[in-house]
């Protein structure tokens, strides 16, 4: 197990990765059900701003009718100056009589601080409160008025007349289609101020709204305060000349709502500001809601898919990828849970898997008894080989000790240790159970001994030493590998015979590359040695066939070393 630290993190899970199915269903069903998803989360948008905009169309409505009366005065106003501009006597009048027509007219609107009428040039006619004729110096509101040609309003710091701050209010008079004058009017701030505080105390809609009447310049003529609760403050003026036009506008301030509604457009609005009906946290979480729930709903409708497809194609197919995993492991195949509720056409496919295997299973016991079948033969004729061996290796014995002379006896000995030595192999070969390979260090070992003992006497002067290293070889090399292991041990033991004591050393390993080296060497000095004879021969021969490389010493006959390769797998 590897070590915590070692491990890698994963921040996705493998069975949703795009290689598994479950991956690629979950990102299909995403896309397909994103057109559905978009379409919800819009629907969640215009739900959100629907409410918006009726919430913003319930504050302007509120701010339309806080307004009505001071619509309706200035209305009066202009209507007013309207009738006294067409009225044809106007321009005959005497200061005398124009004063009291204007009392008169005065008296009847008790909210006009002055009445006025100028010529073009500024010169003051008559007036309510009496002045004497003069020229009424410039101001912006006749020059705006002069301009337009038209009925306008605006502030006034201090008025002529009344000496107060004024909404001043210009009508032109005519004569035919020529501009003579202007017949003006002016309210003082203060009646303003108290016609907005009058309006709001009467309605308690109003009670914790806070209102302005403003020029065109953004500066504040009237302002009401709350009579309840904190009211956010007014939008500054450069908020509210940016926003100035013919119908009313919402605008976020500082702690709460403003709408701007025009009065008379564009020289006079009204401002209002609200706090908000609802906590900050109830609005944001309606807006989130509208947005969330068309998304819980996209997500509910993936989830929804997703549960079936892992229900009915995922789990089964996993449950049939886990039952073809224990047949691969040579398991009984049953019948998982969770192909109960699948679908048809997977039941079938698990029936299928079913009769498949069960054929292969059969097919597997017959293949298992034909090479139980083809082991016994082949041990049966590696032991009969072995014992015909042996018979042939007893008949040499016998005439060995037959022969008359020494020589002969020598060659038919030799002859009986090598007909041995192969009967040993196929011994080893089919009392091992194996068909592919043997375990050659034990070979070597038993044939060290056996020749050792074929020696008589002369073998038990020798110490055979043996370090052995497991090593193993192909049945179809062993044979030869044990014979030229026998010959370096037959041709040592032919060198040693006349030595007297001596140590006889076998060593055998096999590197990781697969090759196999031995070498046969003794601790006695070359002169006790005797020459080797045909073995040499026989111990090339061999290591032609298995490729093996020989190394000699010619001052030591009975030393031997080889180094043999490993078996090329076969070229298809």
């Amino acid at each position: 197990m590897k070590p915590l630290e070692d491990r890698p993190i994963k921040f996705w899970p493998a069975a949703l990765s795009l290689r598994s199915m479950r991956g690629r269903i979950a990102l299909l069903l995403g896309l397909a059900m994103l057109p559905a998803g978009a379409i919800a989360m819009q629907v969640g948008f215009n739900a959100a701003s629907a409410r918006q905009a009726a919430y913003e169309e319930g504050l302007s409505r509120r701010a339309l009718e806080s307004i009505a009366t001071e619509r309706r005065t200035i209305d009066e106003l202009r209507e007013m100056l309207r009738v006294l501009a067409t009225t044809p006597a106007l321009q005959q009048i005497e200061a005398g009589d124009c004063r009291d027509w204007l009392s008169e007219i005065s008296s009847r609107y008790a909210y006009i601080a002055s009445i006025s009428v100028t010529r073009d040039d500024g010169r003051l006619l008559c007036s309510v409160p009496a002045s004497e004729i003069r020229v009424i110096p410039d101001s912006d509101l006749r020059r705006r008025a002069r301009g337009r040609d038209a009925f306008t309003m605006g502030y006034t710091e201090h008025g002529v007349l009344s000496g107060l701050p004024v909404l001043g209010a210009l009508e032109p008079v005519r004569d035919g289609d020529n501009r003579i004058g202007f017949v003006g009017a002016s309210i003082p701030t203060a009646a303003l101020t108290d016609l907005l505080e009058r309006s709001r105390m009467n309605n308690a809609a109003l009670r914790n709204a806070r209102a302005a009447i403003v020029d065109a310049r953004g500066r504040v003529i009237a302002e009401s305060s709350p009579k309840e609760g904190n009211a956010p403050p007014l939008p500054s003026p450069d908020q509210v000349t940016s926003r100035f036009g013919g119908e009313p506008v919402f605008l976020r301030v500082e702690g709460g709502d403003a709408v701007i509604v025009p009065l008379y457009a564009p020289d006079l609005y009204a401002v209002m500001s609200w706090a908000p009906d609802q906590p900050v946290w109830q609005r944001v979480g309606a807006i989130v809601f509208s947005i969330a729930a068309p998304l819980l709903i996209w997500l509910l409708a993936i989830g929804a898919g997703w549960f079936a497809i892992e229900v009915y194609v995922a789990r089964p197919l996993s449950s049939l990828e886990a039952a073809a995993r224990s047949f691969a492991r040579g398991e009984d195949v049953t019948d998982p849970p969770a192909l109960l509720n699948a679908p048809s056409e997977v039941r079938s496919l698990r029936r299928t898997l079913a009769a498949m295997a069960k054929t292969l299973r059969g097919r597997e016991i017959r293949l298992v008894e034909a090479l139980g079948e083809e082991r016994a033969l082949l041990r049966e004729v590696h032991h009969r080989v072995k014992n015909n061996l042996q018979m042939v290796a007893s008949l040499l014995n016998i005439q060995a000790r037959a022969a008359p002379d020494e020589s002969e006896a020598w060659g038919l000995a030799r002859a009986h240790d090598r007909v041995q030595l192969l009967a040993l192999a196929h011994q080893r070969i089919y009392s091992s159970g194996e068909l592919r390979d043997v375990r050659v260090d034990d070979i070597a070992a038993e044939v060290a001994r056996q020749l050792l003992q074929s020696r008589g006497q002369a073998g038990k002067e020798i110490n055979l030493v043996m370090e052995l290293g497991s090593a193993r070889a192909g049945v179809d090399r062993a044979v030869p590998l044990a014979f030229l292991i026998g010959e370096g041990i037959s041709a040592a033991l032919d060198a040693l015979s006349d030595a007297g004591p001596v140590e006889l050393r076998l060593t055998l390993h096999q590197d990781q590359d697969g090759a196999t080296r031995f070498a046969v060497d003794a601790s006695i000095d070359a002169e006790r040695a005797r020459a080797v004879g045909s073995g040499a021969r026989l111990i090339d021969a061999f290591a032609r066939q298995l490729g093996a490389t020989i190394g000699r010493d010619p001052a030591r006959p009975y030393m031997l070393w080889a180094a043999v390769p490993p078996e090329q797998e076969p070229v298809d």
